[in-house]
């Protein structure tokens, strides 16, 4: 009986999460959500007020953010975010792509940059968005991106990135990074 206790017994390790716990961690997250949504909401006025989103290669980073280039399976919240609140900066066309499920051409309405969106599923629990610059038609005047990549929503998935290419900070330094203070 005790090796089947040993086996069988739950530790905090494989504790299942109650519903009110559950319920927690989703009010937490929208309250995250929408600190971030605001955040975009700035920083997408600020950038078009100087030139354009396209000119901040921070912008390009976090929009960029695809899970196809690690080889892993997930989602980022942010990058998520911040493509469908910037959609409004872009006229948008048919793509020649044919490699995700939807394909389009995204193009700044201020100066001219396209862009190859695309959007896929992996899962029932993994899908995602990507926003991929083919055609830079502005000067960059926003601050170098850094690494690894300072995210606040962060990931969701299957199989994730090192450590070392994308990190979780705590609000203060995302809003920094996005804002380039």
């Amino acid at each position: 009986m005790a090796l089947f206790d040993k086996l069988f017994k739950k530790t905090e390790s494989n504790k299942y999460l109650s519903d009110s716990e559950i319920e927690q961690r989703n009010k937490e997250f929208m309250i995250k959500f929408e600190q971030v949504k605001n955040l975009f909401a700035t920083s997408l006025n600020n950038y078009n007020i100087e030139n354009c989103q396209c000119a901040y290669p921070r912008f390009q980073q976090i929009i960029g953010i695809d899970c196809i280039n690690t080889g892993n399976s997930f989602k980022c919240h942010d990058t998520d975010l911040l493509i469908s609140m910037s959609k409004v900066y872009f006229d948008i066309s048919n793509s020649d792509l044919t490699d995700e499920v939807t394909n389009e051409k995204w193009i700044c309405k201020k100066c001219g940059s396209t862009y190859e969106y695309g959007w896929s599923d992996f899962s029932i629990y993994v899908e995602r968005q990507k926003l991929k610059l083919t055609n830079l038609a502005t000067q960059l005047i926003g601050q170098a991106p850094i690494m690894p990549i300072p995210l606040y929503l962060g990931l969701a998935g299957h199989s994730y990135p090192p450590l070392s290419e994308i990190t979780s900070v705590p609000f203060a330094e995302f809003e920094s990074y996005m804002t380039e203070k």
